[in-house]
């Protein structure tokens, strides 16, 4: 199976079971901006009820779910809260980050876009300004060293310009104290 081939599979499945979710990280940057190549897919989900179950429920073949996992990430105080689903067969590695039930969270769900994955099957990915904040927060709190994440953040902004809702984008990239950061990638664009 490719990576598309994977994602496709998950996503039907999160579907089918009523789990709320987009694709972000590089498969969604890659979406608004340029094409990289990634080692995983990072995926957000909205458990309802906050039960792991449902989750462990829609993956139960071919794929590796830690439901205790699960439950600890559901408690954590961390900004983010991920665990690992693994296809076993093919070796590949999907995050998904359970979001809590937020304003901004559910912003990014409410936002999200359906995106043709192959001919038959289409996601639900992070709208392009979503994809923008949520590299600046990880691009921050990984001390601001990452040239992937910092090109991945210009690159959407360049491509998507004049597609943006700015307003959006100031408002929320001042309430997770990323302003700062948006205004210098948005200096080193392209016009």
């Amino acid at each position: 199976m490719t990576v598309i081939e994977i994602v496709a599979d998950v996503t039907r499945r999160l579907e089918t079971a009523g789990i709320p979710y987009a694709i972000g990280g590089s498969l969604a940057s890659s979406v608004w901006g340029q094409m990289r190549l990634t080692n995983d897919a990072d995926i957000v989900v909205l458990l309802p009820g906050s039960d792991p179950s449902i989750l462990i429920e829609a993956f139960p073949e071919q794929y590796d779910l830690n439901e205790s996992e699960i439950a600890t990430a559901l408690v954590s105080l961390d900004e983010f809260r991920v665990v690992q689903l693994l296809h076993k067969d093919e070796a590949f590695k999907i995050d998904l980050f359970l979001l809590r039930d937020g304003p901004y969270e559910a912003t990014e769900l409410a936002r999200a876009r359906r995106v043709a994955l192959l001919d038959d099957t289409s996601a639900f990915f992070y709208a392009p300004e979503n994809i923008v904040l949520a590299k600046l927060r990880w691009y921050r709190l990984g001390n601001r060293v990452s040239d992937r994440q910092w090109n991945d953040i210009v690159q959407v902004l360049e491509v998507q310009a004049g597609n943006l809702d700015n307003s959006y984008l100031d408002e929320w990239a001042e309430k997770l104290g990323v302003l700062p950061l948006l205004d210098e990638a948005r200096s080193q664009t392209r016009p």
